[in-house]
């Protein structure tokens, strides 16, 4: 009933000039979207029977945000809850999944800490950023542990000329960026190099007098080698940040400065024979995490993760299609400080799936068999169904399976450890309408998610607290985007709704809101292009004792750009123009009203 009865709303929330429209195909269709991880393949996004969002290069650019999760909380069903500024702790929560449902791939590398469970987003620049491909529900039949909730794939940069921005902003915030790229016959060699550091504001008032800052600097080198035996490249990209937070001193001293350094290496091969394609990547990925403080010791937390992954896909006859392919990867935590009873494990995998399209029907059947050296086997599946009802109009409907493997510290932190944990498990169903043409399209979806053997923070007959596959959760939710273009005119709304439950007690999972609200209208004239933005957050539980609920808020923004010249543009942002006071988590401060000035130039040489 929930799924009929939400469904039948949306489509009636329309506009109803929508059903009038021509089904003719308009010469003014914009450029079709390429997903390249939703289904593992490159596919146009509107022929892909789950929910997914793509943010190009000038889109990201156009947004004028300052971080990638503030990008992110533009999107369709993403909320993030952040301790502070930029560069502070964050969290993710796709769909109301848990901040490590969520796997997070950086070009097709399995991103993130071993020890956490989950990739943090703070520290990413979105000067290396190319695309971002958000894609929501389960895909661990494609990809295996932690893409419970859906998948966040991120391509670095790739320069095809040389490009430098400067940009300032409130709290002492400055950035520098160069990407360069140089061809020599078949060889093409790109970089990209940045700096961005901040005073930052005090996020814990009351506790610490002092400022939260944040400074940055990342840099990648990347070749390609195209021959008639495929294309070759290799790239070697590093980031370090150095911040500053606060802590809540109830329990006495503790860290509260952190510099973090991730590595990722790949080497990759790829083949396009036509009615078949093959690819093949080796990557090594290291995060090393430093905590310290004044009055604690030094802690150093550092993972490493080896990954191979082969996969060949082939057009089987004209309405059928077959992917199949093997990952591998080891985990490794014995560079930490901390002495786990285990560190370091393999995970084996085989995966394959049948893609169906004739006339007006699409169909896709995927699995995945994951083999785990701790916790042993998993089966994922996803079962996806869609019906072009016009040119324009595709209705779809998915089932799919997934599952999350316990981190390395929900098993093995010294007195903190639950070595007898297994995999959270979910399943979940999706139903979907999708309009495309040339001025307007839109997106709506319903679904329903439910998550079994929950790890949560629960007490031993000892009395100590420890994780424990006591929780069980029922996600419901829906999700409206919109994109309209008229004359100089464009428009974008994104809308979620989002029922989180714990389904033993009913209440509320923390710190995720049912409404959210993204508006954006710019107007283009010229070289000139303005727009304003509004972002709307209802109310949620926080899981604190002293502040159980935060009221909900909105903020408003608004921008400018000019196209000086072919090679220079000047950008003008100010965020939280009313200056509104809300709050992410209790007792942690936001940022008040900003303002950034941003210079791009794109020398001819």
């Amino acid at each position: 009933m929930f799924k009929k009865s939400l469904l039948a709303t949306l489509v009636a929330g329309l506009p109803a000039f929508v059903f009038a429209a021509d089904f003719a195909a308009s010469p003014n269709d914009p450029l079709e979207h390429i997903s390249v991880y939703a289904t593992r393949q490159a596919q146009p996004v509107h022929q892909i029977l789950s929910s997914v969002t793509v943010l190009d290069r000038e889109q990201i650019e156009q947004a004028q945000v300052s971080d990638l999760p503030a990008l992110l909380r533009q999107v369709a069903g993403v909320q993030i809850s952040r301790s502070g500024g930029k560069g502070q702790t964050n969290t993710l929560f796709l769909r109301g999944g848990a901040a490590g449902h969520t796997l997070v791939l950086i070009d097709g590398v399995r991103a993130g800490s071993a020890t956490l469970g989950y990739a943090s987003l703070a520290e990413l620049s979105l000067q290396q950023i190319e695309k971002i491909e958000v894609i929501k529900g389960p895909k661990a039949a494609l990809y295996g542990s932690d893409a419970l909730a859906g998948v966040i794939a991120i391509s670095t940069r790739k320069a095809d000329n040389t490009s430098i921005q400067l940009k300032t902003g409130r709290y002492q915030s400055h950035e520098a960026d160069i990407a360069t790229s140089q061809t020599y016959g078949a060889l093409t060699v790109r970089s990209n190099l940045g700096w961005s550091d901040s005073e930052g504001f005090d996020v814990r008032p009351g506790t610490q007098a002092d400022k939260d800052g944040f400074d940055q600097r990342y840099g990648k080198l990347g070749a390609q080698y195209d021959t008639t035996y495929g294309l070759w490249s290799a790239d070697h990209h590093v980031l370090r940040s150095r911040g500053q937070y606060d802590f809540d001193p109830a329990w006495g001293p503790g860290s509260d400065q952190v510099e973090t350094q991730t590595s990722q290496s790949r080497l990759g091969w790829a083949l396009d024979g036509g009615k078949s394609n093959q690819k093949l990547s080796l990557s090594h990925n290291q995060t090393e995490d430093l905590n310290w403080g004044e009055d604690s010791p030094t802690s150093l937390f550092e993972t490493e993760r080896l990954e191979l992954d082969y996969q060949y896909g082939r057009q089987l006859t004209q309405d059928f299609s077959a992917l199949a392919g093997v990952n591998w990867y080891q985990e490794d935590v014995s560079g930490s400080d901390l002495v786990y009873d285990l560190d370091s494990r393999i995970n084996k995998a085989i995966f394959a799936g049948v893609s169906y399209q004739s006339g007006q029907w699409l169909a896709d059947v995927t699995g995945r068999h994951d083999k785990q050296s701790q916790y042993g086997h998993s089966n994922t599946y996803e079962l996806g169904l869609g019906y072009q009802l016009t040119n324009q109009w595709l209705v779809r409907a998915s089932r799919s399976s997934a599952f999350k493997a316990p981190s390395f510290n929900d098993l093995y932190y010294p007195s903190g450890g639950n070595a007898d944990l297994v995999p959270e498990t979910a399943t979940s169903d999706e139903l979907g309408l999708r309009y495309r043409s040339g001025d307007l399209q839109i997106e709506s979806s319903v679904y329903q998610q439910n998550v079994n053997n929950l790890i949560q923070w629960a007490p031993m007959p000892d009395g100590n607290w420890v994780p424990q596959n006591v929780g069980e959760a029922k996600v419901k939710g829906a999700e409206l985007s919109i994109s309209h273009n008229w004359q100089q005119l464009q428009q974008q709304l994104a809308y979620s709704y989002t029922d989180a439950k714990d389904k033993t007690t009913d209440a509320p999972l923390i710190k995720r809101s049912k409404h959210t609200v993204h508006w954006q209208g710019a107007y283009q004239w010229q070289d000139w292009r303005v727009f304003v933005t509004s972002d709307y957050q209802s109310d949620f539980m926080t899981g604190d004792f002293t502040t159980p609920k935060l009221g909900g808020y909105t903020l408003w923004g608004a921008g400018v750009s000019y196209e000086l010249s072919n090679e220079l543009q000047i950008a003008a942002k100010a965020d939280n123009l009313t200056n509104k006071e809300y709050l992410y988590l209790p007792g942690y401060a936001t940022a008040g009203a900003e303002w950034s000035l941003r210079l791009n130039w794109t020398p001819d040489f």
